[in-house]
């Protein structure tokens, strides 16, 4: 089992052990939000799994409404970044805006994306995913207020075998996927200042201001 589907398979375990300990210390009448981020979270595994035992390639693309899409992912990472005393929030510019995608990929670059911001956050810290529509291109901008990377670190970040700072296989199998999806990953950051990753996307379809 390669090193990036480890790193992925890690993401869903946290997202499952952040849900069972907020369920753990909720009233009843939360169960059933905590109960169901714990479904998704197993069955991302399980199509990690699947994906590696048939070494499958991308999938055929499929429409992806963007802002459900980024509301869905931010509200599996919720209790996560409720465990760590981080708040996490959702912007966007749009109300509609479809891109042809491969879900799953789109999901896996995301999940990279926004639980590295959130495990890089302080306690009491904020991260935001900000949608903005440019024209025939998206740009998804993953934005936290960590320790930031040293300007000498920043252009090896996405490269594979760079785990520096912790940032692990993660962003190179961010940046991987982005490609993949036929768009391009980027990196801001300065030292005590946070750190921002946009990725940028072809879309198609109508956008509704």
């Amino acid at each position: 089992m390669d090193m990036e589907l480890l790193h992925d398979l890690r993401q869903a375990l946290q997202l499952i052990q952040a849900s069972a300990q907020m369920l753990e210390l909720s009233g009843d009448g939360q169960a059933r939000g905590y109960l169901d981020a714990l479904t998704e979270g197993a069955a991302q595994m399980g199509r990690l799994l699947d994906g590696a035992l048939e070494r499958r390639e991308v999938r055929e693309s499929e429409p992806v409404e963007l802002m459900g899409f980024l509301r869905a992912l931010c509200l599996r990472c919720r209790d996560y970044a409720a465990a760590r005393g981080v708040a996490l929030a959702l912007f966007g510019n749009v109300d509609a805006l479809t891109l042809a995608a491969d879900g799953d990929a789109l999901a896996r670059v995301m999940l990279n994306l926004v639980m590295n911001a959130i495990r890089f956050s302080p306690p009491e810290g904020r991260v935001a995913v900000r949608c903005t529509a440019l024209g025939d291109f998206a740009e998804i901008a993953v934005t936290d207020d960590g320790p930031g990377i040293a300007p000498e670190r920043l252009p090896y970040v996405f490269l594979r075998g760079e785990t520096d700072g912790g940032h692990g296989y993660g962003l190179p199998a961010a940046m991987e996927g982005a490609r993949t999806l036929g768009g391009s990953l980027s990196a801001r950051s300065s030292p005590g200042e946070g750190s921002t990753f946009t990725l940028r996307l072809p879309v198609r379809g109508r956008m509704v201001s």
